[in-house]
């Protein structure tokens, strides 16, 4: 029994990386209805900078930042070059779908030549391990809990308390509407890349500190649990996200101590096999299905 009660703890861990990248991707396909499948390898690339960034003595949490900010730089210059393009072509959403996929193959197999297809160790000092339970935890991985809360708080109170927000979420319902009523969409959708960007990156580099090694794939084996995340918890709302990231981090876990790891995706995916038949709406973005918003 305490084997499956430490699994839970770990779950939660598991969660963090999770829900910070189930946030980010929902957020964006709620505003763009752009099935990012190359999200995998841009977390990849917030991971190897804030690697590299800790590696000149920053300390590991400004790191994560200095990815998180590098990621949401990517991921507008991707959207205002490539996707606008075929955006503007009438690309459909499958098409787009693969035009990600082929930025993600670019994005990772540039990093993998640059690092000589390497792998790196994160080596990071534990002060303290404390105990709830049979639980058992670092300062570190507490750390990286109270930082998925915290910037699930902000994200949260952003959308529903500022203006900005409002027109977010207004945009991501009508974009039409939105635009009519005087919001600057192109703007908003902006805002939506970059902060997507942003907690992507910030993902990565979570995932590296929770299991202490990057290379140029590393986001592809969070990739599954993020989208799967983010569409249970229906596209475009982040609470959803954040709860089905938790939901999520602990039912893998829990596979893993039963002995099942190798079935940890199957689990998440069985799930949100399940999800999509009792409400198939939830794949569907904030637009209509057949409509891109890239506009920058």
């Amino acid at each position: 029994m305490n084997l499956y009660i430490e699994a839970i703890g770990f779950g939660v861990i598991a969660a963090s990386s999770i829900a910070l990248g189930a946030m980010g991707f929902t957020l964006q396909f709620g505003l763009t209805n752009v099935l990012n499948v190359g999200y995998g390898a841009t977390m990849s690339f917030g991971a190897i900078v804030a690697y590299a960034a800790h590696l000149t003595g920053m300390s590991i949490w400004l790191a994560l930042i200095c990815g998180g900010i590098a990621t949401s730089g990517l991921t507008l210059l991707s959207a205002k070059t490539l996707l606008r393009v075929y955006a503007k072509r009438g690309a459909a959403l499958f098409e787009m779908a693969m035009v990600t996929f082929g930025i993600a193959l670019i994005v990772e197999y540039a990093i993998a030549s640059i690092t000589e297809n390497n792998t790196f160790s994160l080596t990071i000092a534990i002060e303290h391990t404390h105990a709830l339970g049979p639980i058992r935890f670092t300062d570190v991985q507490l750390a990286l809990v109270i930082l998925a809360v915290v910037v699930f708080i902000l994200l949260d109170g952003f959308l529903r308390l500022t203006k900005v927000g409002t027109a977010l979420r207004a945009t991501a319902v009508d974009p039409d509407l939105a635009r009519a009523s005087g919001i600057a969409t192109g703007r908003i959708v902006t805002i939506a890349w970059l902060l997507s960007g942003f907690l992507c990156g910030l993902a990565g580099g979570v995932f590296t500190i929770d299991i202490l090694t990057v290379n140029a794939f590393t986001g592809d084996s969070l990739l599954s649990l993020v989208i799967v995340a983010a569409l249970m918890g229906t596209a475009g709302s982040v609470r959803g996200a954040a709860l089905a990231a938790l939901l999520l981090g602990i039912a893998t876990q829990l596979v893993s101590a039963a002995g099942a790891s190798g079935y940890a995706s199957a689990v998440a995916y069985g799930v949100l096999a399940v999800v999509l038949l009792a409400r198939p709406k939830s794949v569907q973005g904030g637009l209509v299905a057949d409509r891109v918003q890239i506009t920058v």
